[in-house]
């Protein structure tokens, strides 16, 4: 009993550690974001100069999630973590000191460096801490922190740039990520083993885990696949197709959308930070909703079925996001209420969250046990390049359509997104009765 409450204490304390430092890693990479209506104001930078400094951000992160991903095996998860926070937390104090664009691309470039470190090792403390049968649940709450970050972020951000400016802002917020990371060092404890706990975390679920095995003959599980298969696999194509589009728009709402109603819709910087607040938790529960109704239809699977549930949900928040994308770029003017924009907001980062949430649960569950890595590796660089072309891309069709242009692109996106959802539905439709018929 004793060593479950001390087991209880430690994993509270690990989860709480993990959801501050990385709501903080979150804040640091959006930072620039979030100082964007300001920024332009006070240093002239063109949308050009913007897309550049984004990108720089997101080329970076592709490079050291992929890199932090292996050093995640070989450095304890406390340091790692740590170290990537306290160096983000440096690169935007050192950002608020700097006047030059080539400067300013540099610098974010490396907090980018810095920001591959936090997720691989929360992945790390969790599955030490975490029994199987909850991994999943304690895996998409930590992931509410980016919402949390994007929530609370802009009205910070604004809080402190009206009473002085992005100077103080970002300094502020990287000296306060560094003094975090070095508490976060001595807060997080790699495993119960390294506290003294003799506890088999996996112990309880071992059994279970056993009967399930026999009892559904799963194929997965005993598979012989290869990294080769896995990659000549067009179905884990596909899935990091969508998570491109997808997490691109994704990105591209985040990083452009205040500044649409700030400059195309002639809002105020007070609704641009509401909007990005609400669309934050939009993401938060559309994170959770969603993934619970798609457990559901899992489970209600028939056996003969060839289209997974959850891409049929991913479809219905793909077709709501596309509506909710139209309503943005043609029904929002300067006359438009705050309700009104909250209400896109919420809607859009329902859709688009939710639908970013199952496509990863995808692409591990497509793959066996023991390629399940590689599978979503390959995953994040669907994703990651994603966020970079909603950099640069997209802030020169800003520069000759202005930012209402970027968001007709994104609508187009969104209905390509739909049209291959439904191919691939039909697709398995068809390979289904295909089967029937051989079969009879």
């Amino acid at each position: 009993m004793a060593t479950e409450r001390s087991l209880l204490g430690y994993q509270i304390s690990n989860f709480v550690s993990m959801y501050i430092g990385y709501a903080f890693y979150m804040m640091n990479r959006k930072a620039f974001s979030f100082a964007l209506p300001v920024m332009i104001k006070q240093e002239g930078l063109s949308k050009s100069d913007l897309g550049m400094v984004l990108s720089s951000n997101y080329v970076a992160y592709t490079i050291s999630k992929f890199l932090a991903g292996v050093l995640s095996d070989r450095i304890p998860p406390n340091i790692l973590f740590s170290v990537g926070l306290f160096f983000s937390g440096v690169a935007v104090t050192i950002f608020s000191e700097t006047s030059q664009v080539w400067l300013f691309v540099g610098i974010w470039f490396m907090n980018g460096l810095s920001q591959g470190a936090g997720w691989p090792s929360c992945v790390k403390v969790l599955k030490h801490w975490f029994s199987p049968a909850t991994f999943g649940t304690w895996w998409g709450v930590l992931s509410t922190s980016m919402n949390a970050a994007n929530s609370l972020g802009p009205f910070i951000a604004m809080f402190i740039m009206l009473h002085y400016d992005w100077r103080f802002y970002m300094k502020l917020q990287g000296v306060t990520t560094c003094i975090f990371a070095m508490i976060v060092f001595f807060a997080i404890k790699n495993s119960p083993k390294s506290v003294g706990i003799d506890y088999d975390i996996q112990g309880a679920a071992s059994e279970k885990k056993d009967d399930d095995k026999k009892s559904k003959g799963d194929s997965l599980e005993n598979s012989t696949a290869t990294w080769r298969d896995l990659i000549a696999s067009p179905f884990l194509w596909v899935i990091s197709l969508l998570i491109l589009l997808i997490l691109g728009t994704t990105t591209a709402v985040i990083d452009w959308g205040q500044l649409y109603l700030i400059q195309d819709r002639e809002q105020s910087n007070y609704v641009g930070s509401t909007f990005m607040s609400l669309y934050g938790i939009g993401g938060t529960i559309g994170s959770i909703i969603p993934s619970y109704i798609a457990d559901r239809l899992v489970a209600k699977q028939s056996p003969g079925s060839t289209f997974n549930p959850r891409l049929t949900v991913v479809l219905a928040l793909s077709a709501l996001t596309v509506n909710f994308l139209h309503l943005f770029t043609y029904c929002v003017t300067s006359e438009s209420s705050q309700l009104w924009i909250s209400v896109l907001a919420f809607g859009l980062g329902f859709g688009l969250y939710g639908s970013v949430a199952l496509l990863g649960v995808v692409a591990v569950e497509c793959a066996p046990p023991h390629l399940s890595g590689t599978s979503h590796a390959l995953y994040g660089i669907g994703s990651n390049v994603g966020s970079v072309l909603a950099g640069l891309p997209l802030s020169y069709v800003a520069k000759y359509y202005n930012w209402s242009g970027v968001f007709v692109v994104l609508e187009a996106v969104g209905i390509l997104t739909v049209a291959i959802l439904v191919a691939c539905r039909w697709m398995s439709h068809v390979i289904a009765v295909d089967k029937k018929k051989k079969t009879d």
